[in-house]
């Protein structure tokens, strides 16, 4: 293993023991976060999607032996503790409020943005506190081994005192059916990756 220069670029997993329930099946989810839990060894029990057969599909490409038919059935299955919610962010404040509901549901990974606005988002955050549950919201680049390892340098004061930020960004995006309603396009798909 490469020398990682007293640099900790990746986190340490401390539990493999929760079950996920996944919401969700497009690309994110499919493509990422799925394939991320069987390289780390994490159980992902059950999955439920927008469309069933887009669920099924993916169920049987990850070995998922759960499918429901609905998000809601999902939050509802005591197989469940851990959720992780790719689905749009206009619709998952009101998944995440019914999974504060449920007492076997232990966390909940929910995508960005959070919610449409920030009141829409606070609210979801205080209803898991008032809950118990922990909330994360994946911002993917904050665990980026590239943004952690930048972090240190940053706290190591190893690159002086920042005076100007910059984000250049080049790539194709997924542009997903349910974004041509959405007034604020690139803050609520594109410039989220990097706040």
């Amino acid at each position: 293993m490469a020398d990682s220069m007293g640099f900790a670029p990746d986190a340490a997993v401390r539990f493999r023991d929760f079950p996920i329930g996944c919401i969700g099946a497009g690309f994110i989810m499919a493509d990422v976060h799925l394939m991320a839990y069987q390289r780390a060894g994490f159980p992902v029990a059950a999955i439920a999607s927008r469309t069933q057969g887009k669920a099924e599909a993916v169920a049987a490409r990850w070995g998922i032996r759960q499918v429901h038919a609905t998000p809601e059935d999902l939050i509802a299955d005591p197989a469940v503790a851990i959720l992780d919610i790719a689905y749009p962010p206009d619709r998952q404040p009101d998944l995440i409020r019914l999974a504060c509901a449920q007492p076997h549901i232990r966390g909940i990974l929910a995508q960005k943005p959070l919610a449409m606005d920030y009141a829409a988002a606070h609210a979801t955050v205080e209803a898991c506190e008032a809950a118990g549950k922990l909330l994360s919201v994946n911002q993917n680049m904050r665990f980026d081994q590239s943004i952690r390892v930048l972090k240190q340098l940053l706290d190591r004061s190893a690159l002086g005192t920042p005076v100007l930020a910059t984000i250049e960004m080049r790539a194709i995006p997924h542009w997903q059916p349910f974004l041509a309603d959405y007034d604020r396009l690139t803050l609520l798909n594109m410039s989220i990756h990097h706040l």
